[in-house]
């Protein structure tokens, strides 16, 4: 039963609400609160509080995503890998070593991507500070320069690699089909800026041809979507030369991965497998499974039409498909043609929507001056992909020195691209023992890598923009910590999703989590000494309480 006592301290009486309970026999009390002097109870009783200031801070996200950053020791594994390059000691700037700087940009860049600029200002609108013990406006763009310098560049993978490790130890994963891709990514660097080498002109994914790009190769591994290597690179470096560069030290460190090497199968796009890299890849190792150009193989498409079966994968989609060996990149393969109604009907769109262009251009095309300037403008309008082919033209002088011009479809064509190549994939590996829908299960799986890329890509969390390096140390520094950040948010929603059934995105994560607010009251109340500080979480409901407590997202205020 609560009642009250008085007590004194420093010769002045106070006054607490404890409860009595007995341990071992013996009664005990224990302080259930602290009401102070006789005046600060009267205040409480009037309710006069004088200079009570009330705020709040995110707090959740940030929470989960540096306890999860100290159970893996990310910014241990950074600091020890800089000590072992021959460092005397430890840099610390501003009370932060340089591992503890790159995990709160690593926070940042997955919970509000910013310059670091701007990091301050939102540092101090979360619980961040807090936690890691730092002042938010002493981490100026400045601060980030110097400590991200110390980084050397032949490190980053071992560090990835040792995160990597110890992911796929503390979750018990087994690593078996890997996801490889590429992408690139637009910078703002200038023209005239030649220190870097990485940012070149190329063809960019987003449109923005007009800019310099970095090209980032990434494995992801199918089950969980987790990144487990990555490589930055020029930005006018094509996929097959990177493919190749690339698989060399890929391959050891992912065969570190797991005990069973030899379970390990990576699945790679048609932009990599040129005759020359499937020739470079090892047939005693390296298990594939990847597409070829279709365009390369059309009499094998046409001739799987009429074969074509329906097969069930694992997650209950039905793929009309036909597996057949054939001789394809210099060698007999296995081999699997299967059909994509998406892919078909979005050929088949853009083809009706490039003859309709094509039409209109030849009407708006005027009158050419002469047989020669004609044929050069209709090779041009009808030089698209697939107009070519179905398109035709005859060019002929006509009377009075006009240019008659005649347009027509080549049904027989037509027919040919709609009944016999249009949805058509061509898949090749050197899998025999799988079932064909394990094939196509495997290749559909490089879906997971593109996910990763519309994260990374992503202006509300993860996004590698906006960066303002322009070193080729900075950036390669700055991309690590972009797919590290994306690491623990990924790992977040696996555990997630394993304990509490979450299915949202990752982006709907970040947000249920930075609903979890900590409300700071500061209390002026006019005595001596400095103002009292309390802190309290918000209201919550019980399920994003639950969601907070699994993934340890819930700070602590005492």
């Amino acid at each position: 039963m609560a009642s009250l006592q008085a007590y004194q301290s420093h010769g002045r009486r106070y006054y607490r609400i404890v409860e009595s309970f007995r341990q071992n026999g013996r009664p005990r009390i224990r302080v259930v609160a602290h009401l102070g002097r006789v005046e600060d109870i009267l205040r409480l009783h009037q309710q006069e509080r004088i200079g009570l200031k009330v705020s709040s801070v995110s707090a959740g996200a940030v929470t989960a995503l540096y306890h999860l950053a100290c159970e893996l020791d990310v910014a241990g594994r950074i600091d020890r890998t800089l000590q072992r390059t021959g460092r005397r000691r430890l840099q610390k700037r501003d009370g932060l070593t340089v591992g503890q700087t790159l995990v709160a940009g690593m926070i940042s860049r997955a919970c509000a991507p910013r310059s670091k600029r701007a990091f301050a200002s939102w540092a101090e609108s979360t619980w961040l500070p807090e936690l890691m013990g730092f002042s938010a406006p002493e981490l100026t763009s400045q601060h980030f320069w110097e400590q991200m310098n110390a980084v050397p560049i032949e490190r980053l993978a071992d560090i990835e690699q040792e995160l990597v490790e110890e992911v796929i130890g503390i979750e018990r994963l087994r690593v078996e089909a890997l996801a490889y891709d590429t992408t690139n990514f637009y910078t703002h660097i200038a023209t005239t800026n030649r220190r870097p080498q990485l940012p070149q002109r190329g063809h960019n994914k987003q449109g923005r041809h007009d800019l310099r790009q970095l090209g980032l190769a990434l494995v992801v591994d199918q089950a969980t979507q987790l990144p487990l290597a990555h490589a930055l690179y020029e930005g006018a470096r094509s996929d097959m030369r990177t493919f190749a560069s690339f698989l060399q030290p890929l391959r050891e460190r992912l065969r570190k991965l797991t005990p069973e090497p030899q379970q390990l199968t990576l699945v790679f796009d048609a932009g990599a497998s040129s005759k020359k890299n499937l020739e470079g890849l090892d047939g005693e190792r390296d298990r594939y499974v990847t597409a070829m150009r279709p365009s390369h193989h059309r009499a094998l498409l046409a001739e799987a039409v009429d074969h074509l079966e329906e097969v069930t994968l694992a997650s209950g989609a039905v793929v009309p498909a036909w597996r057949r060996r054939a001789f394809i990149a210099g060698k007999q393969r296995e081999a699997v043609v299967a059909f994509s109604s998406p892919l078909y009907e979005g050929q088949l769109r853009g083809l009706h929507q490039g003859l309709a262009r094509c039409w209109r251009e030849v009407e708006q095309m005027g009158r050419p001056t002469s047989v020669a300037a004609a044929k050069q403008r209709l090779a041009k309008i009808c030089g698209r992909q697939y107009v070519r082919s179905v398109m035709r033209y005859e060019v002929k002088p006509a009377e009075q020195g006009h240019i008659a011009v005649r347009l027509w479809c080549d049904l027989e064509e037509y027919r040919q691209l709609t009944t016999r190549y249009f949805g058509l994939r061509l898949l090749i590996t050197d899998r025999t023992e799988w079932s064909t829908a394990q094939i196509l299960s495997a290749y559909r799986g490089l879906s997971n890598v593109e996910a990763v890329f519309r994260n990374l890509k992503d202006p509300g969390m993860l996004a590698t923009h906006p960066q303002f390096h322009w070193t080729d140390q900075k950036l390669h520094v700055h991309i690590f910590m972009c797919v590290t950040a994306y690491l623990l948010v990924r790992l977040l929603s696996w555990r997630a999703g394993k304990a509490a059934g979450f299915s949202g995105s990752l982006r709907n994560l970040l947000s249920e989590l930075s609903r979890i607010r900590l409300c700071r009251l500061l209390d002026h109340s006019g005595r001596a000494g400095r103002p009292r500080l309390r802190c309290q979480l918000e209201e919550m409901s019980d399920s994003l309480r639950n969601l907070g407590q699994m993934l340890k997202a819930l700070p602590s205020h005492d």
